[in-house]
């Protein structure tokens, strides 16, 4: 079934919009969950809104695969990006771009650090910038920009820290990323034409001598674990390293920094989960998930058929694009009970913010130690918080984000 414009799930600017892009989702879950897709910005591709669906695909890394489009790309920018010489197939590698058996021997790299000693080690580090934050806050006095002021800036500097980054770094760092991800986003753009290439250019060259300094002198931080990997016994070559540490660096903070600008909107939004979470703290155990499934900073993610196959009841060909829409997965009513609520006590809570199947979020771990670092942190020293304007969202269908959240708040 073909995707009627009117369910047009893909241009940037609906996500500027949640309330009607929900809407839409919903359409199309109804009527069809699979749909093939002809955007007039966008290559072809098969659009996936259901969680059954997109589990399922996700489920099978040998027969949906990352390369070689990983995301939505507007066909003018690709088109500009392999005329410059300057696209996806060669100037960048990371673990997510990667199929098998690559990307399980390059996630070897640091997959024990993310899933045990390394976030344990940095525990101290996230509770002492959590209340740094509010302690920004309250020096802001009763009113800031949540998203600009302290969302930003509080995962960005956790993740500096992990990678032993020079904290005056941090500025470039964040305008590199914004760049990056939020690439449809005229605000966040100098050069509209070029993505974000640019900023890309400027990362990897920064990064470089990151590089070369921890192999001349290693340290105990994850950037030496990064820039020392071996894989198969081997040193990973420099574009592999580079783009390691860039998609730790950017993504480590982006996607969390999304969760904890939305999570508040949510708590600003639902005043009785606001009031449940600070009577009863340890709610954020399960309340950090479902941030991440209220939120899901990562829109979407592509997946490519490695052979002809069906999906949802449509027969998909060799060679095809599907784009998993992770926002819409998590509002699925089928699997979700009251799926429209934010309820921090939800369990079990089946969301797919974090991916599933073999490119299951690394990073899990660390940003839900994060989320509910700072939300309770935030609970404890601020009484009261309401908006004091209205939300923006970022332009972009890839990683969503809020750009502005004027807030006033009276401190505890």
């Amino acid at each position: 079934m073909s995707q009627s414009m009117l369910e047009d799930i893909a241009s940037p600017q609906i996500y500027t919009h949640p309330a009607e892009l929900h809407e839409r989702y919903a359409r199309l879950r109804q009527s069809a969950p699979v749909s093939w897709c002809e955007h007039p910005a966008y290559r072809p591709f098969w659009a996936l809104v259901g969680h059954k669906d997109i589990s399922e695909v996700s489920k099978q890394n040998d027969l949906f695969l990352n390369a070689p489009r990983l995301t939505l790309v507007p066909k003018a920018i690709e088109d500009y990006l392999a005329s410059t010489g300057r696209g996806r197939d060669g100037s960048v590698r990371t673990i997510i771009d990667m199929d098998e058996p690559d990307h399980r021997d390059y996630r070897k790299v640091t997959q024990s650090w993310f899933l045990g000693q390394g976030v344990a080690q940095f525990e101290s580090r996230v509770q002492a910038m959590a209340k740094r934050s509010v302690s920004r806050m309250a020096e802001l006095g009763s009113d800031c920009d949540f998203a600009v002021d302290i969302a930003n800036w509080f995962p960005l500097y956790v993740i500096m820290g992990i990678l032993g980054l020079p904290e005056e770094d941090a500025p470039f760092i964040l305008r590199c990323t914004q760049a990056m991800l939020a690439a449809s986003d005229p605000e966040l753009q100098r050069d509209q034409q070029a993505f974000g290439t640019a900023e890309f250019e400027q990362l990897f060259a920064y990064l470089g001598t990151i590089v070369e300094k921890r192999r001349r002198e290693p340290t105990d931080d994850l950037g030496s674990v990064i820039a020392n990997g071996l894989v198969k016994g081997q040193a990973m070559g420099m574009l592999e390293t580079l783009s390691y540490l860039m998609l730790t660096s950017t993504a480590g903070h982006e996607t969390t920094s999304s969760a904890i600008s939305g999570g508040l909107l949510a708590l600003i939004e639902n005043p009785a989960a606001d009031q449940a979470t600070r009577q009863n703290p340890s709610l954020w155990e399960t309340g950090a998930d479902e941030i991440v499934r209220w939120v899901s900073p990562v829109r979407h993610f592509m997946r490519t058929a490695a052979r002809d196959c069906h999906v949802g009841g449509q027969a998909i060909k060799a060679g095809d694009s599907l784009a998993l829409f992770y926002l819409s997965a998590n509002r699925d009513e089928t699997v979700f009970e009251n799926p429209f609520e934010f309820n921090p006590a939800r369990t079990p809570n089946r969301h797919l913010g974090f991916g599933l199947g073999g490119h299951f979020c690394l990073g899990r771990l660390l940003a839900l130690t994060e989320i509910r670092t700072l939300m309770r942190e935030v609970q404890s020293r601020v009484a009261s918080i309401e908006l004091a304007g209205d939300p923006q969202w970022t332009q972009s269908n890839f990683v969503g984000a809020i750009k502005r959240m004027p807030v006033h708040y009276k401190m505890a």
